[in-house]
């Protein structure tokens, strides 16, 4: 018996090779087509198996065991030479270990297969050695490598026949649309949200947000793009033996479940095709129960507004593995994060298989976690770019998560003012004094604080539902008093702090301490003021000076209807204390 490992390589480098969007959507589609392509091979007659076959299933990387050594060459050529086939650009490699006689698979199996394939990797050529730039004189658009010519289809798009465009990025254009079908039709069938509400794309989402006649040139005056990532997976997958002893011997037995004995020869592989259906289906169902919310919270929102319901604001762009990438419209940009991350952490904690996989010190059942990034920049801002800013916001979010035991979810996010600056790196780093992201999905386990006192965690971190009671407290004392003619906590005042602490960060990044230090002064002297002459618990109502920022943003991007489902019992109406009630 031999062990086949086939895997995608390079996946960021293919999706993200052209910073056009249609392009990053084709390409993940051509990813998730490995394990087709694999169970089309096993089905040929060249190709000898057992009954089955499968070891693990995901995307981009598929583990099958077949009967000889030419079977697995046969199996390897054949799927490979199908990626170069229809794929071209995408890089698919295949190695093989002899399993010594044994009719199961083990950790030992698994382990050697996996270094096999590291070893390979150091001494293939790069896909892209595949295009030869000379003697070809036509430089595609977009890309390194030489144009090549239409692909001669029927359905192949007019513009793209008179572009020059290379081979790979024509059939991810081409792909793109299939992509975007596939996706939307987890929304009509297992969501059942209406079609004609559904958007493939940014462009057709604008036209659908600004109604024919309908002069509102802000419509879609902002975009964000969402980047969701699992915690944990891949520790799961680099020690198959210490997750599969974190399950109790009943659970893994049951029906519904493994299957089986844990001693069983056979219980690895059927633990791990187990646990990625698993996890593939709670990453799917997560991700269609953050689209109908969104959806429900712009619906109600043009009732409240008197507006028409004519869209929802999601465009799926990539769902593969525990990876999430969507856009949206800025405002239901942290909806669908926050709604996606409770839910998978919902079916996660409620599935008797993935319960057991978290990382509790203690051995406790519980959620799997996530990190969600939220990049939010102007409608026309090049996607790609927005995509990088996201998933570093992810990488930061993901630190403050995995510093608690269990890891935690979290999210953080970012408004992009400056386009000018494209380092996500430094657009992240000018923000770190004074923004307090990211944020903890759910509060410590300690009992919830009250209206009246701040919520954080042991490490200091506020969590998601507070802050957004915050934002609801911070809109209250800016609204305009009925009884008064001014704002009791001005936003000027607000908008002249979050200037002064903006300032003071910018003057110690170029090293100007004295300066920052004097600016930071003012901001302070100035939250005082508010503290004095607007409520003496200011601090505790919302956060301290360094939370200010971000109350503003998120006063801007939070939808109302939002804040009514996260937030509830937040009295908008009560009129603050002053200093001197408190006496």
């Amino acid at each position: 018996m031999y062990l086949v490992m086939l895997e995608t390589n390079g996946n960021q480098r293919y999706i993200f090779s052209s910073p056009r969007l249609r392009e990053s959507i084709g390409a993940s589609f051509q990813l998730t087509r490995l394990a087709s392509w694999t169970k089309e091979a096993l089905g040929e007659p060249s190709v000898c198996h057992p009954t089955d076959p499968w070891v693990s299933r995901s995307s981009g990387k598929v583990i099958i065991m077949v009967d000889g050594e030419s079977d697995a060459v046969s199996l390897i050529g054949r799927v490979t030479r199908r990626a170069l086939a229809e794929a071209p650009g995408m890089d698919v490699s295949g190695v093989y270990v002899d399993m010594g006689g044994k009719k199961y698979v083990d950790a030992a199996a698994l382990k050697e297969v996996h270094t096999k394939a590291a070893e390979y990797a150091l001494s293939r050529p790069p896909a892209l050695a595949r295009f030869s730039q000379m003697p070809f004189l036509t430089r595609a658009k977009d890309s390194v490598l030489p144009a090549a010519p239409p692909l001669g289809i029927r359905d192949e798009a007019t513009d793209d026949t008179r572009t020059a465009l290379s081979l790979p990025s024509r059939v991810k254009r081409h792909l793109a649309l299939a992509s975007r079908e596939s996706l939307l039709d987890r929304a009509r069938i297992e969501g059942g949200l209406p079609d004609e509400e559904l958007a493939r794309d940014p462009l057709k989402l604008e036209r659908m947000l600004q109604p024919l006649g309908d002069d509102d040139s802000l419509a879609l005056s902002k975009i964000a793009v969402i980047h969701i990532d699992g915690n944990g997976v891949g520790a799961i997958m680099r020690d198959l033996d210490m997750a599969m002893k974190k399950v109790p011997d009943g659970d893994f037995r049951k029906e519904k479940e493994v299957r089986c004995r844990p001693d069983d020869p056979d219980a690895l592989r059927r633990f791990l095709l187990k646990v990625n259906e698993r996890l593939e289906n709670s990453v799917i169902q997560a991700f269609v129960t953050a689209w109908r919310d969104v959806a429900d919270w712009a619906r109600q929102d043009a009732e409240a507004t008197g507006r028409e319901h004519t869209a929802i604001p999601v465009v799926p762009v990539i769902l593969g593995g525990d990876d999430v990438t969507v856009i949206t419209s800025g405002d239901y940009a942290l909806p669908f994060a926050t709604a996606y991350l409770k839910d998978y952490e919902q079916r996660t904690e409620e599935d008797q298989l993935l319960s057991h996989l978290s990382d509790d010190p203690n051995g406790q059942s519980g959620p799997m976690t996530a990190a969600a990034g939220v990049a939010v920049v102007g409608h026309s801002y090049p996607f790609h770019i927005a995509y990088d800013l996201a998933e570093r916001l992810v990488t930061e979010a993901k630190k403050v998560g995995k510093a608690s035991t269990p890891a935690r979810s979290t999210i953080s996010y970012h408004v992009l003012f400056d386009s000018t600056v494209l380092d996500a790196t430094q657009i992240l780093h000018a923000y770190d004094s004074f923004t307090t992201r990211p944020f903890l999905l759910w509060p410590d386990d300690a009992p919830p604080a009250s209206a009246g006192e701040s919520a954080t965690s042991a490490n200091g971190r506020s969590s998601w539902p507070e802050v957004c009671a915050r934002v609801r407290r911070f809109k209250n004392l800016t609204a305009e008093d009925s009884q008064a003619t001014d704002a009791r906590f001005p936003k000027t005042r607000a908008a002249r702090i979050r200037r002064l602490l903006s300032d003071a960060a910018q003057a110690a990044l170029a090293g100007d301490v004295a300066r920052g230090r004097e600016l930071q002064d003012k901001a302070e002297a100035e939250w005082e003021d508010a503290r004095s002459n607007v409520d003496a618990r200011i601090d505790t109502l919302l956060g301290d000076i360094k939370g200010l920022f971000d109350l503003m943003e998120l006063t801007d991007i939070l939808p109302a209807s939002y804040l009514d489902a996260i937030a509830p019992g937040e009295n908008t109406s009560a009129t603050p204390s002053t200093s001197e009630d408190h006496a």
